[in-house]
């Protein structure tokens, strides 16, 4: 254990000195999902923080304040979006289909757990949870969840081009704006999004974009049938704020619903059995 000399900060001395483990996260948004609407009944064990201070958070802060705190002797982790693995260029990764090779690769270091979806938001795109935040906010009867995968999968053919748009403009070290999460749809769309690569790309390769979009659709490995199979497998590699834009549940502060996307998937036993996993490294480390 180190000695209190050693730790130079208030946060420090409460990390290192309580019977928990630390888990920095990107944002405050993050905080509010998996902290208050998933596991808030979990503080015995993890303590959740956002790295994000004011001026900024994201992966690379997540990384800097675990390797930080674990230089001290305090027990932490991250968890960072797959999205991250863009921002630093970690291709092979990015584009692994296999959840278990992808786990093992561990391209951020063993403490840093990257999520196998696109960002958090994907874990918020079920469709049973989704049918009753949007039944409540049309003021109708709900539909069945074979209707809502059905429209997911609809969209999901113009959010693959935007996300392989997003891939393509990382690749180039640029930023794919928000804007494009699509009023418009398929032909439209396309050429609205091949007018700004254009711009901003200067020597724009369609068939590189297509090249992305064929990948993204990789990750469904050819299933058309049953649907739900086919949502859970492009899930992965679909930009997950993107979806929520398209159904009217992100982009404002009046159509921002995930806070209750989150707090119905946890009433309804739905949270991702892959973050279940992770609370569970949390917690036995920060009982020893």
């Amino acid at each position: 254990m180190p000695s209190l000399k050693d730790l130079e900060q208030t946060d420090a001395i409460d990390g290192a000195y309580l019977d928990k483990a630390i888990v920095y996260l990107e944002s405050e948004e993050d905080v509010q999902i998996i902290k208050e609407r998933w596991f808030f009944d979990e503080g015995r064990y993890v303590e959740f923080k956002s790295v994000d201070a004011g001026s900024g958070g994201g992966c690379t802060q997540v990384v800097r304040q675990v390797e930080s705190d674990r230089r001290k002797g305090i027990v932490a982790f991250g968890i960072v979006d797959r999205d991250a693995l863009l921002q630093c260029c970690f291709w092979d990764a990015w584009w692994e289909s296999d959840d278990v090779a992808f786990v093992e690769r561990q391209p951020l270091g063993e403490h840093i757990k990257v999520l196998k979806r696109w960002e958090i938001e994907n874990y918020l795109l079920t469709p049973d949870e989704m049918e009753i935040v949007l039944a409540d906010k049309d003021f109708r009867s709900m539909r069945s969840a074979q209707a809502v995968v059905e429209e997911l999968l609809g969209h999901a053919e113009d959010v693959k081009m935007l996300s392989a748009a997003a891939v393509y403009c990382h690749e180039n070290g640029y930023a794919f704006p928000d804007g494009f999460a699509g009023d418009k749809r398929s032909d439209a769309l396309r050429g609205a999004v091949e007018t700004y690569l254009s711009n901003v790309l200067g020597d724009y390769d369609p068939s590189r974009l297509n090249d992305f979009i064929d990948r993204i659709e990789g990750f469904a490995e050819g299933i058309t049938a049953p649907v739900f199979e086919r949502w859970e497998r492009l899930n992965r590699l679909i930009d997950g704020k993107r979806m929520l834009r398209r159904f009217g549940l992100y982009g404002s502060a009046f159509s921002d619903r995930r806070g209750d996307l989150a707090r119905h998937i946890r009433i309804n036993d739905r949270i991702d059995p892959e973050i279940w996993a992770h609370l569970r490294v949390f917690k036995a480390a920060g009982k020893t």
